[in-house]
């Protein structure tokens, strides 16, 4: 039988939703925030020819700031801390940078076929957001049916997500 300490409830997809709402409202200040510098500094705006290539800065700030809260401030973002989860790797110690950036890209790549299917269904192409779709729900469906309740991102990155 295992100890209560290495026993512990999967987190499910609310939970996880709701942390990264949270987390969501941080990043998007933190890139408000950077946005103003950069347009006050350089005086780039959407004409200037470096603008689509400064866009990069957005996961980079994202990834900054994630990867930092995961790997040292005890595996939790100011959402996961108020959900009470926090991240680590499946022996319960702490992420590595490696992983915290496999699970980000993994985790960037899911949200990109997200944004895909909406803009997508937006525009009156809902046949073609139905691919998309359809991988999105098989995922989620699959994480519903793993009795750890791992994302696709968990599993590549060998991390998951535990209640504190």
């Amino acid at each position: 039988m295992a100890s209560p300490k290495t026993a512990t409830a999967p987190v499910g997809l609310p939970r996880r939703l709701a942390a990264m709402t949270y987390d969501g409202l941080l990043l998007l200040a933190m890139i408000m925030a950077v946005e103003f510098f950069i347009v006050a500094a350089f005086g780039i705006t959407d004409e200037h020819p470096l603008f689509l290539p400064l866009r990069l800065y957005i996961p980079l700030v994202a990834f900054g700031f994630l990867g930092w809260c995961w790997t040292r401030q005890r595996g939790q973002t100011l959402g996961m801390q108020a959900w009470k989860i926090r991240l680590v790797d499946m022996a319960g110690k702490q992420v590595t940078w490696r992983q915290a950036g496999i699970r980000f890209g993994v985790a960037l790549g899911q949200w990109c076929l997200v944004v895909a299917a909406a803009a997508l269904y937006i525009r009156g192409w809902w046949i073609a957001a139905l691919p998309f779709v359809a991988l999105v729900a098989a995922g989620l469906a699959r994480a519903q049916r793993d009795p750890e309740r791992l994302m696709l991102h968990d599993r590549l990155s060998g991390t998951k997500l535990e209640r504190v």
